[in-house]
């Protein structure tokens, strides 16, 4: 059997092949540089199968920008599940989320999501997202110190993805998540 029959019959390869490739791209060459052949020739796929899953190139960007929102979810979910001390379980989920994207096999994701948040569409799908969690746990929305923690998470995820050097500093790395976590105490 080919390999394009083969890929044909496993449609969420395909689908995470292309998801993978705008990733890919964009990191390369920021969002503009996303073409639909670039994302197409870099998952292996035609740019007819691509459309296939995607019908334009703006579906195809936000699927790639809602499946880092899904990474990021299922891990602060199982951060979430991990903590049995409820009063700050949500912020010290998001540190720790945050904290875990900039582990080599999420950093690529994670660089996604930095590139994808100039564009004001995503951005606006980020802060959904957030003010949905955060609904969920309104005790902890309006605490100045858990949004300070969360802040706090924000910075550094922007500094490990801007700054090469703070990447090659791990130990720093775990005390400043100390540090952050601290900020959960009750």
């Amino acid at each position: 059997m080919n390999a394009d029959l083969k890929r044909r019959r496993q449609p969420a390869v395909v689908r995470a092949a292309l998801l993978d490739a705008v990733v890919q791209e964009a990191i390369a060459g920021g969002l503009a540089g996303v073409t639909v052949l670039g994302v197409a020739a870099r998952a292996g796929v035609s740019k007819g199968a691509l459309f296939h899953h995607f019908p334009t190139r703006q579906a195809l960007l936000e699927a790639a920008y809602a499946e880092c929102l899904l990474h990021f979810d299922r891990d602060l979910d199982a951060c979430v599940a991990r903590d049995d001390v409820e009063a700050g379980r949500f912020t010290r989920a998001y540190v720790t989320a945050t904290f875990n994207s900039m582990k080599a096999d999420e950093r690529q994701w994670a660089k996604f999501s930095l590139t994808a948040l100039v564009e004001p569409a995503f951005a606006h799908l980020w802060r959904t997202w957030l003010a949905q969690r955060l609904q969920q746990v309104p005790s902890e929305r309006d605490d100045p110190r858990l949004r300070a923690a969360r802040l706090a998470a924000d910075g550094f995820w922007l500094q490990m993805l801007t700054d090469p050097e703070a990447q090659r500093a791990p130990q720093q790395t775990d005390a400043l998540l100390a540090c952050i976590l601290g900020l959960t105490a009750a």
